[in-house]
């Protein structure tokens, strides 16, 4: 269990999302603190709502032989393979949906100096997401004891924030080189081919489906 949950969190901290808004909180005034507040915000968020769930759903799933690790393996292979086929058919395009944009507004208060802002966006970006749900149904079926889950989600979280993490204390020794080290990471993820992160993502699938396959005949 350990290992996928730290396999997943290592794919969450590289969505290009995060890492942009970790190079945006670098370009605004006082990066520090606005890293801080952006961490706090996220890890906030992302801690409560695991909680949340975990002791909400480990009673209702306690003693099930249903709901076990290598059928949710399975199940979050098969979505893995199912995102990478959107991926490789480039479906969002061909269905006229766009990234997100920030309006002229939105611009002009995210390169504010307000932290509350910062804060905001962590919240905001630890909401739970397909990825962090999948993630939290590895370590409810488990079935691992309260402190072991509660352990996992923790680490979880940890590792989701790392490329925030990371910056936050290497800014503090050489802010240039950070600052540059992270706008060039999220210029190499932005630009990988659809084709490459359908691949990436299908070997993902694959993978969780053999785990899960391999648990499920034992």
């Amino acid at each position: 269990m350990i290992l996928t949950v730290l396999l997943m969190a290592l794919a969450v901290s590289f969505e290009p999302f995060r890492v942009g808004m970790t190079v945006l909180m670098l370009s605004r005034p006082k990066p520090a603190m606005q890293l801080l507040a952006f961490l706090l915000g996220g890890f906030a968020m992302g801690t409560t709502v695991g909680l949340v769930v975990l002791f909400i759903f480990r009673r209702i799933l306690l003693g099930s032989t249903y709901f076990t690790l290598p059928r949710v393996q399975v199940l979050i292979g098969l979505l893995f393979l199912a995102v990478a086929v959107i991926v490789a058919a480039n479906v969002p395009r061909r269905l006229g949906v766009r990234s997100a944009r920030f309006t002229t507004p939105a611009q002009r208060l995210m390169r504010g100096d307000s932290l509350s802002v910062a804060g905001i966006a962590g919240l905001s970006i630890a909401l739970p997401s397909v990825d962090y749900l999948a993630a939290l149904a590895v370590i409810l079926a488990s079935g691992a004891t309260a402190p072991t889950q509660v352990a996992a989600l923790l680490m979880f979280n940890v590792v989701a924030f790392a490329l925030v993490e990371i910056p936050l204390l290497a800014y503090l020794l050489a802010p240039k080189q950070t600052a540059a080290s992270m706008t060039a990471l999220h210029n190499w993820i932005r630009s990988r081919r659809r084709h490459e992160v359908a691949i990436l993502l299908a070997a993902i699938g694959v993978a969780f489906l053999t785990i899960g396959a391999v648990g499920l005949l034992r």
